[in-house]
């Protein structure tokens, strides 16, 4: 399934986070698809394919404690508007 991700931390962990993401290996079973950092935020968003819950949770526990990592789960826009037609 697809995910979206945006991690948004504190301006004082940017040293360590930068550390922190040319150092991460993903796992595996994640796909992942595109990062970007939303300039002038303090957000990193992150588009992944996931096979489940545990796959999630390898990535966002280990940066657990530098910042809020919030995940959706999302559609391509012309595959949702055919679910919703058929509602």
């Amino acid at each position: 399934m697809l995910f979206v991700m945006w991690f948004k931390w504190a301006p004082e962990n940017t040293a360590i986070l930068l550390k922190f993401w040319r150092e991460f290996k993903c796992p595996d079973e994640i796909k992942l698809i595109g990062r970007y950092l939303l300039i002038g935020k303090h957000i990193v968003m992150t588009i992944f394919e996931a096979p489940n819950e545990e796959s999630i949770l390898k990535i966002t526990f280990p940066m657990r404690e530098l910042g809020v990592p919030h995940i959706s789960p999302a559609l391509p826009l012309e595959e949702a508007l055919k679910l919703v037609e058929k509602m």
